[in-house]
């Protein structure tokens, strides 16, 4: 059994998503001291790169799933899509813990899931539409961000959400086939005193523990 760790802040130790996805992931160990945990750092492992061949294989990957191929070798910037798919793939259980930037997310973690997303690999098409499958594994979400946004939030209008971090993980998610996916919340990590964010943070990574109980 094996559990990924996608960590997409470049804190540290200072950042709240990780130190309450550590609490999870502490806790998750003392539970299954059996189970492989591997931890994929965003920010200190280099991905592969995507850009005018990745994006020229895509098509051709494309025409070949249509024409009834199986898909297209794994070479150039391809392999390193093929790289990361299976190393989610290879995963039962995936943990993401992620702070909020500029109302969505990391610039790592959108590169991963542009390298991840990819017809044939993690989602296909057929008469019914698009169908995932990245199946049969739970997502555990850590996320934090600085304030909190509720209906309402200024600027929002015609009721559009200013929260795109959650709603576009989990939309990714279940296009490519998650279906059991929970959140933990760290909220307001910018407006609390030391202490407040103290005891919010221990209160959220008590939440993690029990978290990992049942994961």
């Amino acid at each position: 059994m094996k559990l990924l760790h996608i960590e997409a802040s470049p804190r540290k130790e200072a950042s709240a998503s990780s130190r309450v996805a550590d609490a999870f992931v502490t806790a998750y160990r003392r539970l299954h001291p059996e189970h492989v945990i591997e931890r994929l750092a965003l920010f200190e492992e280099p991905l592969p790169a995507f850009g005018a061949e990745g994006a020229e294989q895509k098509t051709d990957q494309v025409l070949d799933l249509v024409r009834g191929g199986a898909g297209i070798e794994a070479t150039g910037e391809w392999a390193g899509v093929i790289r990361e798919v299976e190393r989610l793939a290879s995963a039962d259980k995936v943990l993401l813990s992620a702070p909020m930037w500029n109302f969505s997310i990391p610039y790592p973690l959108k590169h991963y899931i542009d390298l991840i997303c990819q017809p044939g690999l993690t989602f296909r098409v057929d008469a019914q539409g698009y169908v995932g499958l990245v199946t049969g594994k739970p997502l555990q979400l850590v996320l934090a961000s600085g304030g909190s946004y509720p209906a309402g939030f200024p600027l929002e209008t015609h009721g559009t959400a200013t929260d795109f971090q959650r709603p576009y993980l989990e939309h990714v998610a279940r296009f490519i086939g998650f279906e059991d996916i929970r959140a933990i919340r760290i909220e307001r990590t910018s407006a609390l005193l030391p202490d407040a964010l103290e005891e919010l943070l221990a209160r959220r990574c008590e939440e993690a523990a029990e978290a990992a109980a049942t994961f």
